[in-house]
């Protein structure tokens, strides 16, 4: 997926490494059709990588939605526990701290696998992003540099064609 999009901007950034110079100008003169044929195949990776951002969104949700049903579980015991423990009253406070307790690692579960579900997404997303944002730059650059190449073609067939008077 993040290899596939960069070996194909490495195949663009060769093609243009390796296209002649146009003297005087610093400027790279390209086959537009390997340009145009290398941006169709990242175009045809980047969803790959959409896809894996809403599968870790959808993780996210499962890890989430499985740590708040197994928090509920521990709850439940420990509310049963309490309950079979209320004959005496001795046995009843220490079935209220042992239920607090579990209602507490309930939470403290819940929160921590909460907390890294969302940090795993947050860290996948930004992977994507930055991926997507470096792949935007790359192909804005190109594309300025072609349109600067277009425009220095135009100029210089308008330049000569005014010099032998056509």
């Amino acid at each position: 997926m993040e290899s596939d999009i960069l070996s194909l901007l490495n195949e663009v950034e060769e093609v243009v490494d390796h296209g002649p110079k146009i003297p005087m100008t610093g400027k790279v003169l390209v086959d537009d059709t390997v340009i145009f044929e290398l941006l169709d195949r990242v175009r045809a990776a980047l969803p790959e990588e959409l896809t894996n951002a809403k599968w870790v969104l959808k993780e996210r949700q499962r890890i989430l939605d499985e740590a708040e049903a197994e928090a509920q579980k521990l709850l439940e015991r420990g509310k049963t526990y309490v309950e079979k423990m209320a004959v005496e009253n001795e046995v009843v406070k220490q079935a209220q701290s042992y239920g607090e307790d579990i209602v507490r690692q309930a939470q403290k579960f819940a929160y921590d696998v909460k907390s890294g579900a969302v940090q795993y997404a947050d860290e996948m997303l930004q992977h994507v992003e930055k991926s997507l944002y470096e792949t935007l730059q790359s192909l804005r650059k190109n594309r300025e540099e072609l349109k600067g190449l277009a425009k220095e073609e135009r100029d210089q067939t308008g330049n000569s064609q005014r010099e032998t008077g056509e």
